[in-house]
């Protein structure tokens, strides 16, 4: 049964987005990869030579959560640290040559996926679909800072 509330776009469009995000898990988790893991290397991929800090903030989680994936990335060879030269406390992540095939595998997903969610879409919708979505973002987007709406996504590892 759905609630009144869930009528609204907010609520639809968090929905359509959860429901992304567990499909690519699933799939994702096929290649050895948590979402936490996913999503840092989306981050990275995006925003090379981000702090932690930054990143965190990017994926709107802690620190310690990304300190924790980003440990992980990088004892699988995937990442590395490399220190700031303006700031001997901060290490900037970036990804490292190794990661190159699993970047590909990521975006076959995320390509999958979008085919999945776009079956029995004509092309003429797709671009009506992208131009409405495009407006919404204008119309909302106003005093926002764009790398924080733009985030981490890795469906645009390609």
């Amino acid at each position: 049964m759905e609630a009144e509330g869930d009528k609204t776009l907010g609520m639809r469009i968090m929905k359509l987005s959860r429901l992304l995000r567990l499909r690519f898990d699933r799939r994702a988790a096929g290649a050895g990869l948590t979402s936490a893991q996913w999503r840092t290397i989306a981050c990275v991929r995006r925003f090379p030579g981000a702090t932690q800090r930054e990143i965190a903030g990017l994926l709107e989680v802690g620190e310690v959560t990304v300190g924790r994936s980003i440990d992980r990335l990088a004892e699988a060879g995937w990442l590395e640290r490399r220190a700031d030269p303006a700031d001997r406390r901060a290490y900037r992540i970036h990804l490292t040559g190794a990661i190159d095939p699993l970047l590909a595998e990521l975006a076959a997903i995320g390509a999958a996926e979008d085919a999945d969610a776009l079956a029995g879409f004509s092309t003429a919708e797709i671009a009506a679909l992208d131009a409405m979505l495009e407006r919404i973002a204008a119309n909302l987007g106003g005093d926002v800072d764009p790398a924080v709406v733009e985030g981490c996504d890795p469906r645009e590892a390609e």
